[in-house]
């Protein structure tokens, strides 16, 4: 009998201990008098994520239900207190003006047990700035003309895995996610690792296979939000964000790359190139070769699922739009013609109206639905009487302000038009946050604008992309998904020009 009174006072002390930690983290926005939707245990604002609604839906509704009633509300991210500023001059602050009280993404990241996680999107403070200054050199004009080529070459790859398909399986409609997501891993194994990854010719590639697992939730929700909210404590317990295999293999073959370029003096015109200049150079503190592994991986973590959803979403646009694919191919061959059909730096960074059709498709398929920072420090919001206290998350919905008819009339319409010089004029400058904005604004954003444009360059000079019968139509999305994924594929024919 004492052990059932045991068990039975137990469980009722641990319930109430957690009923009232609960009551505190969700009386936040109550006490400090923010407006704000009164949560639910555990899930915050966010009960119907992945059942009926997607984050970026979540905050849609959000975004226009209180737009123009209040310059951001409290909001419930799961566990994790947050505001959502909907205010664009706001929003300015927290990305630019003010970034000094906004340093912070937000990630959780253990440098020890985990140094993958310690890369330039999840560090904060001093350490992401080191970061960063390391990765700048890497994506400066100079430096992608020269990986221009390497990129092209895998372009070429794709073209002619394309054709051998049509051959082996003439009618056979594409996978188009599958095959981008391919190509796209080829190009960041490429430039990253210096690697013939193959994953094109051979989708069961081991590169491919690791990439996928590093990219496989390692933890549920309940287990992020800790992650999130007790960081110091998360990393004393060893919690690490990836998975060990992933950890062994992209460190593994880091190292053998950097010992096998310094043994035989190999240079290639790569991101691994220059990642072992800085390690040797007397100029800068050095890199270890566990932040060359971790700089290389950043090519991977930031654009592998990004980039393929952008480049996959724009021929699926390109293929219902048939009107704009033509424009868009009649501008590749009059560049082409004048480069001699060769495909260079310069002559892509001359086709306009391509780079309008991937920035529509970018507002209409936001790659990702939202932005965070972390209060570092208190902020006294201007003009009012709250303050956002340091840790506080801070939530900019883009795809809801991609989505929002006063500012892209007809939302739902694709219209690369919006996006020329004169009406990118019109509007406020945080209305256009694919990449983010300000000094944490995607540091590889002209390198996966660089690989995207070739490969649709590649693709429109060779092949009418098609819809089919397997085509959705209007697109339905994964809804458990942080990144924008189609939810059953994205099917298209491509015919031979």
């Amino acid at each position: 009998m004492d052990l059932l009174y045991f068990l039975i006072y137990f469980t009722i002390g641990s319930c109430t201990i957690i009923y009232m930690f609960l009551r505190k983290i969700y009386s936040y926005w109550e006490k400090r008098g923010v407006l704000h939707v009164k949560p639910s245990f555990f899930l915050g604002n966010c009960q119907e994520f992945g059942k009926t609604k997607s984050i970026g839906q979540i905050l849609r509704e959000y975004y226009n239900k209180y737009k123009g009633l209040a310059k951001y509300i409290g909001f419930y991210l799961f566990l994790r207190r947050s505001l959502l500023v909907i205010d664009f001059d706001l929003i300015k602050n927290v990305l630019i003006k003010d970034f000094e009280y906004f340093t912070s993404r937000g990630m959780y990241y253990n440098e020890r047990n985990d140094p993958l996680s310690a890369n330039v999107v999840y560090l904060q403070g001093e350490k992401w700035r080191k970061s960063r200054n390391e990765l700048n050199p890497c994506f400066t004009s100079g430096k992608l003309k020269h990986m221009f080529p390497l990129a092209v070459d895998v372009s070429n790859q794709l073209i002619k895995v394309i054709k051998q398909q049509q051959l082996s399986t003439p009618n056979e409609d594409f996978e188009i996610h599958s095959l981008i997501n391919r190509y796209i891993i080829d190009v960041a194994g490429s430039i990253g690792f210096g690697l013939n990854c193959n994953s094109l010719k051979n989708p069961n590639a081991e590169f491919k296979i690791m990439v996928h697992e590093s990219f496989k939730p390692p933890h549920n929700i309940i287990t992020f939000s800790f992650m999130s909210i007790f960081p110091d404590l998360s990393r004393k317990l060893g919690i690490t964000y990836y998975s060990n295999n992933v950890q062994k293999f992209f460190l593994r073959i880091s190292n053998e790359m950097v010992k096998f370029r310094e043994q035989t003096e190999v240079q290639r015109n790569d991101m691994m190139n220059l990642l072992i200049e800085l390690k040797n150079s007397d100029k800068i503190e050095r890199l270890s070769m566990n932040q060359i592994a971790t700089h290389a991986f950043t090519l991977l973590t930031g654009g592998v699922e990004t980039n393929t959803s952008a480049m996959s979403f724009c021929l699926y646009e390109l293929a219902l739009n048939q009107d704009v694919q033509d424009k868009a191919r009649a501008e590749i061959n009059k560049v082409l013609t004048r480069y001699e059909e060769e495909l260079t730096y310069e002559g892509m960074n001359e086709m306009k109206y391509l780079q309008q059709v991937f920035n529509e498709n970018l507002r209409l398929h936001s790659v990702f639905s939202l932005t965070t920072r972390v209060c570092t420090k208190d902020y006294a919001i201007p003009n009012t009487n709250h303050v956002i206290e340091k840790d506080t998350l801070v939530i900019v919905p883009i795809d809801a302000i991609y989505h929002d008819p006063e500012i892209y009339p007809n939302p739902e319409q694709f219209d690369p038009e919006r996006f020329s010089a004169d009406e990118v004029k019109k509007r406020h400058p945080m209305a256009n946050l694919g990449f983010g904005e300000g000094p944490r604004i995607c540091v590889g954003k002209r390198f996966g604008t660089m690989q995207i444009m070739i490969g649709l360059v590649m693709l429109l000079r060779n092949y009418r992309i098609m819809p089919t019968s397997k085509t959705c139509v209007p697109m339905q999305y994964k809804l458990n998904k942080l990144v924008t994924e189609a939810k059953d594929g994205i099917y298209l024919k491509l015919v031979k020009i």
